[in-house]
């Protein structure tokens, strides 16, 4: 039988992660530059140099998963498709009218906080129509208003696609459904959006900017789709396209083109899914996932075994009403800026040098200091073993960038390498503390696990900051993003509205409502191919007390009999306490909406166990002089390779493992050993 070959692509800022691995558990791994101005051209790349340093080809490739930030990237830059917005009349400024909150309070130039550039005034038109609150039809669709909206939208303003978002269309999609009719009976390809399909719960706003974000990025995140299936096929890969998504399950390409916006968190899920399977391999349920790239930092909570998710997440500032992995992303990666205000304060990014130009290491034109530039200066890194060699920096253009920055500062170019990190470091450890300390968790009862290409070279610095006991550098944390594609379930969710109060609630009508709910999931995984014996399914209620704006996700994990309702408001009652910390046994609850996520798992990947080296002193290949802070100087330390290290020997900082796609820096006091399935474990110093 031929070897069958799974590969998965993971698109960052700055590089393009691939990971293959075979049947049989061999794994093989590159990085390779991102395109970002056309990212499949990396995608394509990479896979090509994989297969090359392979004896296989692409017919071998059974399975082709991809992280993409395509859509995040449209939003980001704002270069999604000219979009129309077709809502009830005397609802048009919704979109811009949000919910009147400010995140400075005290700023009075503050920039408009809603996302107006989707769909400005001039292509947001009113159509006479109205639903009731209880579903029923206050006024009928004007057809006619509906093709004029329509004709002008698309003639006059240059409508690429047309979202719609009528009140109340949750409870009665027929006026949605019918306009999308007429749409494409004027217009057959016009891409449309029904925020009936799209987000069925209520909250205007939210409703309509999940909506338009679906809309805005449809075009881009279909013709992205549309070309990389193209070139797999042009080079003879037979594995249809599967993509990520923001809740960290995988669909096929073809089913995520049908609601392109839960593709808007795509590449940090990823992350978080790698994450907890190498917590398991360390027998670690408690973990912090810190995915440290190029542009930014991507942070996670894997809590009991489980990555947290959240109903609703934010991009940018915006909230987004979709399913997702709860991950804060920050502007603070080895590309992020370093750079003086007008006061001489030295801040470090948001802003990146990406991949092009690069940090001035790169030698591809970058002039300003970035972090991958400080790491050089303090000796962290090896500019002659970059990405394993494959990539040669130019050491002398990081201290020449960072000693002309220390000119201005009056520092000497260490110190301000230093300070780089440093800021950076706490940038990240105030992140951590607000979704650990502020959700009611203590970052001392977590392991910190550090991936991406710079996440092992900041994670002994981070424990520190929060007084964390243990860092895990996974066995390939460079690429661990791509990995987690390769373990991630496929999945699909749907929610719909269920505003009943909890109190005198018949067990049938919550039993009716997830019925409703199962069946639309099945029938998704069909058109997956996979069948209803493998599929299975999570069901969730979102609940709040009577009064209160917003809800909490409540898991089901008991039958449904005439206990279920009871011990879901129990369960409520406690899970309200540990968030807020407060609760009220005597207040009404009521069910808002219920969700189920249907499931299907993959084959299990079968690693291949390490080789281990003999001894820690046969891996080291050499010193290198590395500034420590705990000394305030220079000091010679051993420098190891990670593929010859021993299993289960500990070992003493300071030191520095190198490997192809990251470097760990071990610091003073702290203690280091390789756990059997080849994972790295720093334990903190216990007065750290």
């Amino acid at each position: 039988m031929d070897t069958t070959l799974s590969i998965a692509i993971d698109v960052g800022g700055t590089f393009t992660d691939v990971v293959g691995m075979t049947d049989g558990g061999e794994m093989t791994l590159i990085k390779v530059p991102s395109t970002p101005a056309n990212p499949s051209l990396g995608v394509v790349d990479g896979m090509t140099r994989l297969l090359g340093g392979t004896a296989l080809t692409p017919a071998n490739v059974t399975r082709f998963i991809h992280g993409t930030t395509v859509a995040t990237n449209a939003v980001v830059e704002q270069k999604g498709a000219v979009t129309g917005l077709l809502t009830t009349e005397g609802f048009e400024d919704v979109l811009v009218i949000g919910r009147q909150k400010r995140s400075e309070l005290y700023n009075l130039f503050i920039d408009a906080e809603t996302p107006g550039f989707l769909a400005p005034r001039r292509r947001r038109i009113g159509i006479r129509e109205r639903i009731a609150a209880d579903g029923s039809v206050l006024k009928p669709l004007d057809e006619q208003g509906v093709r004029a909206a329509v004709r002008e939208l698309v003639e006059s303003q240059g409508a690429e696609v047309i979202s719609v978002c009528y009140l109340f269309s949750f409870l009665h999609p027929a006026h949605e459904l019918r306009t999308r009719a007429i749409i494409h009976e004027m217009y057959p390809h016009l891409p449309v959006s029904l925020s009936s399909a799209i987000d069925p719960t209520f909250r205007e706003y939210e409703r309509t900017l999940v909506t338009t974000f679906d809309a805005y990025v449809r075009p881009k995140v279909a013709n992205y789709i549309d070309a990389l299936e193209g070139k797999l096929t042009e080079t003879g890969v037979p594995a249809r396209l599967e993509i990520m998504q923001s809740r960290g399950g995988i669909a096929a390409a073809r089913t995520a083109v049908e609601r392109p916006v839960s593709l808007l968190r795509s590449g940090p899920a990823a992350g978080v899914v790698a994450a907890q399977m190498v917590g398991e391999l360390c027998g670690e349920k408690n973990l912090i996932s810190n995915d440290i790239g190029g542009t930014t930092a991507d942070i996670g909570l894997v809590v009991d075994g489980k990555p947290l998710t959240s109903a609703e997440g934010k991009v940018l500032k915006y909230p987004l009403r979709i399913p997702m992995l709860d991950v804060v992303s920050i502007g603070a990666g080895g590309g992020s800026i370093a750079w003086l205000d007008e006061a001489s304060s030295l801040h470090v990014g948001p802003q990146s040098a990406g991949s092009v130009p690069g940090p001035a290491c790169y030698g591809q034109g970058g002039t300003e200091p970035t972090v991958t530039d400080a790491s050089i200066v303090l000796g962290y890194l090896n500019a002659d073993y970059f990405a394993g060699g494959h990539v040669k920096l130019d050491a002398s253009a990081s201290h020449r960038v960072i000693e002309t920055m220390g000119a201005r500062l009056g520092m000497s170019k260490v110190r301000v390498a230093h300070g780089i990190h440093t800021i950076l470091n706490n940038r990240m450890a105030d992140e951590i503390r607000l979704l650990t300390i502020a959700r009611g968790y203590d970052p001392r009862e977590f392991a910190l696990i550090v991936l991406g290409g710079a996440g092992p070279l900041h994670g002994s610095a981070l424990a520190r900051a929060l007084r964390i006991p243990r860092v895990i550098v996974p066995f390939a944390p460079g690429v661990l993003s791509a990995f987690g594609l390769l373990v991630s379930d496929i999945e699909h969710d749907h929610t719909a509205s269920f505003r009943q109060p909890a109190a005198g609630l018949a067990l049938t009508e919550l039993a009716e409502a997830f019925d409703r709910l199962d069946r639309a999931g099945r029938e998704r995984m069909r058109q997956e191919n996979i069948a209803d014996a493998r599929v299975g399914v999570r069901r969730y209620a979102e609940m709040r007390y009577v009064g209160q704006s917003y809800e909490l996700e409540i898991p089901i994990t008991e039958a449904f009999d005439d206990a279920l309702i009871d011990s879901l408001v129990a369960a409520f009652h406690e899970h309200h306490e540990r968030v807020y910390r407060q609760r009220n046994p005597a207040a009404a609850v009521e069910f808002v909406n219920l969700r189920t996520v249907h499931f299907a798992t993959v084959p299990k990947v079968r690693l291949e166990p390490p080789k281990p080296g003999p001894s820690w002193e046969k891996a080291q290949h050499g010193t290198r002089s590395v500034y420590l802070s705990d000394h305030d100087r220079h000091m010679d330390i051993p420098v190891y390779r990670r593929d010859q290290l021993p299993i289960g020997v500990r070992q003493a900082g300071p030191f520095i493992v190198e490997q192809l796609d990251s470097t760990t820096v071990v610091l003073p006091g702290e203690t280091a050993f390789v756990e059997p399935n080849g994972n790295i474990i720093v334990e903190m110093p216990a007065d750290a």
